[in-house]
């Protein structure tokens, strides 16, 4: 495979790490090298492209020590064979070993090259130093004819220094997502995280400070049910486990990476401002905030509930404990509060209102207002204190009154059916009475001795 400026596409390189380090005893070093193919000027076709690496040190230089893993990034190409071969067979005049890969084009129709073309090698590199030669050989032409295509090749040049202890790539992913990283999360969602690093030991801490995974995996999964809140989480690599001692001090890289939760549960919260919740709002310990709370949906909160200036519920808001609000205290849906209730201010209820305990108005400058009053059903409301209706104001019963005991009007009892009753003559100070004498089978009346009333006889009140 001579070397032959007369190459029709351009090619770019890239490592990681960059630059690609040799392996340390105990430690190898996976280095990575894609190369992206472009047609830079005029048209070219192409159906074959080589890439070949050593896999010895007969060239003097670095080399990989097993068979590299190479890929394709299009579905347009294949990866036709995957060889270890001589220097001879790639027309080198030195000898040695090395892997050799050709990538084809799967049809004729791709051959022109459009979009760049990504090709890849990743596998464990020696331990020595120096430059790492990269082959490539083409079959192309500028015209789409395969009969006129021509091989053509070049040796690009990769350094290889000595190994640098090195923590980077520090990423989460979801359970079974390969490839998409990312730092949201819902609550209690499984998440791997893994890194890369040529340490040999790892202590993975989450935010709390508490160990989590410690060894030499560079990778650390984490069961469902286990983050429910955002967490910051601290990777420790080390070239060994050992602990310090004897004045020796171990070199550490660190790495963070904080995901977030997207519906955490908190422990506490306090705000300053306003709170607003689209959605439902449910916690389980208290709530304190210095400003307005709105929640446009249902909100439960399981402790207590203290707001110092407006809350606002478009939704349903339920208390298991005490609730106080300074300001105004505004509920669209049902207002359920286990406990005690205060508000210093107006208290505005746009739904039903629910109070599975007492509720107590006994201030005397205040007053309850109420459109219509209904007792529980099928069952009766019972008033234990007087009722004093205001001058100017009707009390209208729309069906039967049924009273116990007297009805009074101005102080003296009323009237009813079946009343017994006696008339008195204010002007001869008698009392009207019904004697025994019967004459022309009627009863006769007749006034008694002033003063007198005669009890054997009554007069009765009665319905027509």
């Amino acid at each position: 495979m001579p070397d032959q400026p007369n190459l029709l596409l351009g090619y770019r390189t890239s490592t990681s790490p960059a630059p690609l380090q040799a392996s340390s005893p105990g430690t190898p070093t996976q280095g990575r090298v894609n190369l992206a193919v472009t047609d830079d000027q005029q048209d070219v076709y192409c159906d074959q492209i080589q890439i070949a690496v050593p896999a010895d040190d007969h060239g003097g230089g670095a080399y990989f020590t097993e068979q590299p893993n190479f890929s394709t990034s299009s579905g347009q190409w294949t990866v036709a064979s995957l060889l270890q071969v001589t220097g001879e067979e790639l027309g080198l005049a030195q000898s040695g070993k090395f892997y050799r890969a050709t990538f084809r084009s799967a049809d004729e129709e791709y051959d022109l090259i459009g979009d760049t073309l990504d090709f890849g090698l990743s596998g464990p590199l020696s331990a020595s130093t120096g430059p790492l030669a990269y082959y490539l050989q083409e079959h192309s032409g500028t015209t789409p004819d395969r009969d006129g295509y021509t091989k053509k090749s070049r040796v690009l040049t990769l350094t290889v220094t000595e190994p640098v202890f090195y923590l980077h790539s520090f990423l989460a992913r979801g359970e079974g997502e390969a490839t998409v990283p990312r730092t949201k999360f819902t609550s209690g969602s499984s998440v791997r995280l893994t890194w890369e690093s040529n340490g040999t030991y790892f202590r993975l801490y989450d935010g709390d400070g508490d160990l989590v995974q410690e060894g030499p995996e560079t990778y650390c999964s984490i069961g469902y049910g286990v983050i429910t809140m955002d967490t910051t989480f601290t990777l420790v690599a080390s070239m060994s486990p050992e602990t310090e001692g004897g004045g020796f001090e171990p070199i550490y890289q660190y790495a963070t990476l904080t995901l977030t939760i997207t519906d955490p549960t908190l422990e506490g919260l306090t705000v300053r401002d306003d709170i607003t919740a689209r959605s439902g709002l449910d916690v389980s310990g208290r709530i304190s905030a210095g400003s307005d709370i709105t929640i446009d949906g249902d909100a439960t909160v399981r402790s207590r509930l203290y707001v110092e200036e407006t809350l606002s519920a478009l939704g349903d808001l339920s208390v298991d404990g005490d609730t106080t609000a300074r300001g105004r205290l505004d509920v669209s849906g049902y207002l359920t509060v286990e406990d005690s209730l205060t508000a210093n201010s107006d208290l505005t209820v746009n739904g039903d209102l629910t109070a599975n305990g007492y509720v107590t108005a006994v201030s005397d400058d205040k007053y309850v207002r109420i459109r219509e009053l209904r007792g529980p059903y099928g069952e009766k409301i019972s008033v234990n204190s007087s009722v004093d209706v205001l001058s100017d104001n009707d009390f209208v019963i729309r069906e039967g009154l049924s009273v116990e005991k007297d009805i009074k009007r101005g102080g003296s009892g009323v009237l009813a059916d079946g009343d017994d009753i006696g008339l008195n003559n204010t002007y001869y100070e008698g009392w009207l009475y019904a004697t025994m004498f019967v004459s022309d089978n009627r009863r006769t009346t007749a006034v008694w001795n002033p003063g007198d009333r005669v009890v054997e006889s009554s007069w009765r009140v009665s319905r027509d």
